[in-house]
């Protein structure tokens, strides 16, 4: 009688083969935003070369080529590029079409007329490169070898771009697209979490001016993160044609872009002037009191990206409990420190309240002036 493989049957075994499928997963979740444009990709290429042959496509390849192009890993690119396709190769065809009129009622030769048509929609490439699909249309059109009337190739060549725009939208839309929203709330808690560094070490005296600099840099690119993950928000899952909006991601990002100013500003005044007169117990209070502020901030971020939506009614009490540590900056500051610190108290409150009040809008938020911008 043989004993039984533990890795393979009884409660062991069980065990065993979830311990290997919980690998398996930990090794992939990096790597999921690829694996399901991968999937998206393939879906798309399916589609529209089924629905080429259905139609009966001369050509159905075009349609198979144009959604590789078109199908990108946001919903917001995959819109701009099927416009550009759809526009340059209406450019592209309706070029083509005045070529083939000249071709069959003048007696000029082909490779003139070619260069008739080719130069305007090169030189429209050169002024807006989203517009080159309309030369590669016309070379299509002229110089690929094509069989019975010689207008119906530009007719084949449209109807193979729209199938794979079109089927390329909906796969975006409809297909593992991925949680914009998620990505907004989870770049914000990186912001967060970086300004909250920063402002440790400036009060610390721990920094310079190129240590300041680059802490900036890397906070303006999560900003940069945040506005073009809330412009996929917009459009994900048709949520443009909803009339109800989501007020905490229209509210987010201007409040962090703020919060990122003021926080700079004061990390400056904190190291380059040397502002920072409050020693002891004043400075150390102030320094407990934002990373305190700054990391349940940062948690509530991730905690709201792991969840869905709220509609339920806003904390604001508990946001209040998160705010009462912050203390007026007094007298042992410096003029310019309590400006600055005030600033930032302030915008940390604004940031507290909105994301305590879930999707019910907060207080109105000021949008910062380029000359703001430029200023902090």
């Amino acid at each position: 009688m043989t004993a039984r493989d533990p890795g393979t049957t009884g409660p062991a075994g069980t065990g065993v083969a979830a311990g290997r499928w919980a690998a398996i997963r930990r090794a992939l979740e990096p790597r999921g935003a690829e694996i399901r444009q991968a999937v998206r990709l393939l879906v798309s290429v399916l589609l529209s070369d089924i629905l080429a042959r259905a139609v009966h496509l001369d050509e159905p390849v075009w349609s198979v080529i144009t959604s590789v192009i078109v199908t990108q890993s946001r919903i917001t690119q995959t819109l701009t590029t099927g416009r550009d396709q759809i526009m340059g190769t209406l450019l592209g065809a309706g070029a083509g079409i005045c070529a083939i009129v000249l071709l069959q009622m003048t007696p000029l030769p082909g490779w003139l007329i070619f260069w008739m048509a080719l130069t305007p929609l090169a030189i429209l490439a050169a002024a807006r490169p989203n517009m080159r699909f309309a030369a590669v249309t016309l070379m299509i059109v002229l110089l690929f070898p094509s069989q019975g009337d010689p207008f119906l190739r530009p007719l084949d060549r449209v109807a193979s771009i729209l199938i794979g725009v079109v089927t390329s939208l909906a796969v975006a839309f409809l297909v593992l697209h991925d949680e914009a929203r998620r990505d907004v709330l989870r770049s914000a808690g990186q912001l967060v979490a970086d300004i909250a560094d920063l402002l440790d070490h400036a009060l610390r005296g721990a920094l310079d001016h190129d240590a300041i600099e680059a802490a900036d840099e890397a906070c303006r690119t999560h900003i940069q993160e945040i506005y073009g993950a809330v412009a996929e928000a917009q459009v994900e899952g048709l949520g443009f044609l909803r009339s109800r909006q989501d007020p905490l991601l229209d509210a987010l990002p201007a409040l962090l872009r703020r919060l990122r100013g003021s926080a700079v500003f004061a990390a400056r005044a904190a190291t380059e002037g040397g502002e920072t007169l409050a020693t002891g117990s004043v400075l150390d209070a102030e320094r407990q009191a934002l990373a305190r502020v700054l990391a349940q901030l940062s948690r509530r971020c991730a905690r709201e990206a792991r969840g869905r939506r709220r509609h339920g009614h806003p904390d604001n009490g508990d946001a209040e409990a998160v705010l009462a540590v912050l203390r007026e900056p007094g007298p042992d500051w410096s003029p310019v420190m309590q400006f600055t610190l005030g600033l930032l108290h302030a915008d940390l409150q604004r940031a507290v309240r909105a994301l305590w009040s879930g999707n019910v809008a907060p207080h109105p938020v000021e949008i910062t002036t380029e000359k703001e911008n430029e200023a902090t």
